[in-house]
């Protein structure tokens, strides 16, 4: 049996390596409401007779264990976990799931989905590959209590042997936290909780808002994606939902349990969900999604200086572009941001005007005008698209976008295109149920 290989990945950024020739490429996808990771088999995908339908769809993973819901001493029900984020690390060996509501019973995370202690499932990609693990939890290592609630970014450190993990609320709560826990992948446990600075002068507040949209908001970071870059010893780039920011985080700070790793903060047009680095480490792209104050939503995309934002957050963003419209009043709600593998363009995606946004990356990084073009997507049933997550192949010529509205089971789609035109290749159907973000990995089915 061989092992895996080299891939990319992306919890909403492309790592470039280079491909194998026995292995073939896959995309692994978040189901969240139907609490798998889809494995999608991209030779399929771009099979123009599969388009529509769920021909190239490998296996069904389940991600989250069974449960006693019913207080029996049983184990008996399927955990509603919301699996929303994978990351995949560089040796092809694991993807990390993680699952926004933990171990919660699909009662609790059905009344209220936020606010449930999170976890994170590490799957072993070779066993993914096994037609035998279809459907079952056999591809699952271990589980991961992410010491917090509503997990949602996670990135993995240069040393490959850390993690940094987000948490965007606190218990019973869409609002309140403010942390990144950094976790050893090797004991599968958090070792570290590195707090976030307050987003305004007069926090805590007496009373946490329950839901957003709330103009309490803006205490607490609630931080959605992360990214880590190489540069300067290692750092940590945080989304924050809450304050409309971007933390820059010293990451051998937080990797020795330093409580002052927080550096400073960037400031955005509004909170963020997808944030990545640039193949060679030099920059980060934002995506700001919305406003959890007034639920007003954004339509730009920022590209940030490492090396600046180090020396002086405050001025770290050194481009702000349109996503999805040409309209400055057109609310676009971007998701993610990345570059691609060979780092010549950005891609955004934008939930509200249903496409994606191709940017020159070398204009956009000289903070120029960098748009190329719009391309819309379409789904195979005419409903919305709504494209969340990005992901690339091995050899960076093709790349997966994942979206479809919140529905039914199996209603997600993914979307495989051409990454050099940008032109449509296939389309994947039944991926989960709000499908989120998506990762790729190479290896040989079994």
């Amino acid at each position: 049996m061989k092992t895996i290989k080299m891939l990319t990945w992306s919890a909403t950024a492309a790592l470039a390596c280079t491909g194998s020739a026995w292995a073939d490429d896959y995309f692994l996808a978040t189901g969240r409401w139907d609490n798998t990771a889809i494995v999608i088999d991209l030779k399929q995908a771009i099979d123009p007779k599969n388009d529509g339908t769920p021909n190239a769809v490998f296996s069904r993973i389940r991600v989250t264990p069974d449960i006693d819901a019913k207080g029996t001493g049983k184990a008996d029900t399927i955990a509603s976990g919301q699996p929303i984020i994978i990351t995949v690390d560089d040796k092809g060996r694991r993807a990390y799931v993680v699952n926004h509501s933990g171990k919660s019973t699909p009662e609790e995370a059905g009344s209220f989905q936020h606010g449930w202690p999170g976890s994170v499932t590490v799957v072993n990609l070779d066993k993914a590959l096994m037609r035998a693990n279809d459907g079952t939890v056999g591809a699952v290592e271990g589980y991961i209590d992410s010491k917090g609630f509503g997990a949602t970014g996670f990135a993995l450190a240069p040393d490959g042997k850390h993690g940094a993990l987000a948490h965007a609320e606190d218990k019973g709560n869409e609002d309140g936290g403010r942390h990144i826990n950094i976790v050893d992948l090797a004991k599968m446990e958090v070792v570290h909780r590195i707090p976030q600075a307050y987003g305004k002068p007069d926090c805590p507040p007496a009373t946490i808002p329950h839901k957003a949209p709330d103009p309490a908001f803006g205490c607490y970071a609630d931080t959605n994606g992360v990214t880590i870059s190489p540069l300067a010893g290692g750092v940590i780039f945080t989304a924050n939902g809450g304050t409309n920011d971007v933390s820059v985080i010293s990451l051998p700070k937080a990797l020795a349990g330093d409580e002052t790793a927080e550096i400073g903060r960037i400031p955005m047009q509004t909170g963020g969900f997808g944030i990545s680095t640039s193949p060679d480490g030099k920059y980060v792209v934002h995506a700001s999604r919305e406003d959890a104050r007034d639920g007003k939503e954004g339509n730009t995309i920022s590209v940030i200086d490492v090396e600046k934002a180090v020396a002086e957050p405050s001025k770290g963003e050194i481009n702000r572009l349109l996503s999805g419209t040409d309209n400055e009043g057109e609310a676009t709600r971007p998701f993610a941001a990345a570059f691609t593998p060979d780092s010549t363009h950005i891609v955004s995606t934008n939930f509200r005007s249903n496409n994606l946004t191709i940017y020159d990356a070398r204009k956009a990084v000289a903070g120029e005008k960098a748009l190329v073009k719009h391309v819309k997507l379409e789904t195979p049933n005419g409903e919305p698209s709504r494209p969340r997550g990005i992901a690339f192949s091995s050899d960076g010529k093709y790349m997966a976008i994942s979206g479809a509205p919140k529905s039914k089971p199996n209603t997600g789609v993914v979307w495989v295109l051409d990454a050099e035109t940008f032109e449509v290749k296939g389309r994947v159907t039944e991926i989960g149920n709000e499908s989120y973000l998506i990762g790729g990995f190479t290896g040989t089915a079994k």
